[in-house]
């Protein structure tokens, strides 16, 4: 299970859901910069979909490895922030895009202990926002229809199943504790006959101790910080398959035991990239 190589032919999904209410307009100390939730969102969001275009490329330009949506909930409701239509692009359609580009500064070190001043340019695919109530329940309840008619193709039903990244600050405003567990329980049921659809939670943590500690598939709830929320997202991120056990082992500073879940807590861009990693079997791309 999860090792069929993603091919043109057979390609995967990727569908990344991200919390826009009005909580996210909170500061957060993320990668270092003093920003709001929402940017930080916006940043984790345009990241992974410029890693997934960038891991699509090839001499004769880019294939459709696999097919992305982008869901975003907020006071305004749910929305599909990519594409109005089934909810799903290709790589091939995002790359001729005109998008705006976003520069960020950040200081870097060198082996020498020298800093110098590194710009990179981003991909604005997402732009942040934060508004109003915070729709969970009918966010994860599209994503539970994206996964399930994306797997219901027939040229879909052998391939790579889905990988769902969540990343929210963990309150919802549209359902309670048990709402949320069965509906993600829904999600994480949809799958190929490769395997289920994976289900990974980032949880943006809300003060300025918790963003100092990062953590990344965590192998039990007390790694993460005695809150509420996050102990709830480590609940309904899916188990890790045994295939990448050793993978996330070697990742993981301490020792601790698998099962691990297929979460991060105020995750790195490069954290999120290592899920990614872990998500999917993008070393075979054919």
């Amino acid at each position: 299970m999860y090792s069929t190589p993603i091919t043109r032919l057979r390609p995967t999904a990727f569908i990344i859901a991200i919390d826009r209410s009005g909580s996210m307009a909170e500061p957060i100390t993320f990668n270092g910069e003093r920003m709001a939730k929402s940017e930080a969102v916006a940043l984790v969001a345009n990241n992974l979909i410029d890693e997934l275009i960038n891991r699509a490329r090839r001499e004769e330009g880019v294939a459709d490895y696999y097919d992305l949506a982008v869901v975003g909930y907020s006071g305004d409701g749910v929305e599909l922030l990519l594409d109005a239509g089934e909810g799903f692009v290709k790589p091939s359609q995002l790359i001729v895009r005109d998008v705006p580009c976003r520069k960020l500064i950040r200081e870097r070190r060198l082996p020498d202990g020298r800093a110098v001043m590194a710009v990179t340019e981003h991909n604005m695919w997402i732009a942040p926002k934060a508004a109003g109530i915070t729709p969970m329940y009918d966010a994860l309840r599209r994503v539970v229809t994206l996964t399930e008619n994306w797997c219901r193709r027939n040229t879909n039903r052998t391939s790579y199943p889905p990988t769902v990244f969540h990343i929210t600050d963990g309150e919802a405003s549209d359902c309670d504790e048990s709402q949320i567990r069965d509906i993600a329980s829904r999600i994480r049921n949809k799958g190929t006959e490769d395997g289920h659809t994976l289900l990974f939670n980032i949880h943006l943590g809300a003060s300025d101790d918790e963003t100092r500690q990062h953590v990344i598939f965590p192998s039990s709830p007390e790694e993460l910080p005695d809150r509420k929320y996050a102990r709830l997202l480590y609940d309904i991120s899916s188990a890790l398959p045994q295939r990448y056990e050793p993978l996330v082992a070697e990742m993981k500073t301490a020792a601790v035991q698998p099962p691990f879940r297929g979460m991060g807590y105020n995750a790195s861009i490069a954290d999120l990239v290592a899920m990614m990693n872990i998500g999917s079997v993008t070393s075979s791309l054919i």
